[in-house]
């Protein structure tokens, strides 16, 4: 599943692919930072 955050450098809006976690796909597991497709700087996964 694909979530959408915004970069803290550019605001440029970024998609994070969300892994299915366990055997029901209720939850997803998304990685703890990212890099910005349009700046390249470092983002971390809010906890929310």
């Amino acid at each position: 599943m694909d979530y959408e955050y915004d970069c803290w450098r550019c605001w440029e809006t970024n998609c994070v692919y969300g892994e299915p976690k366990g055997f029901l796909t209720v939850w997803y597991e998304l990685p703890g930072e990212w890099s910005c497709w349009n700046c390249g700087a470092i983002n971390l996964t809010p906890d929310d």
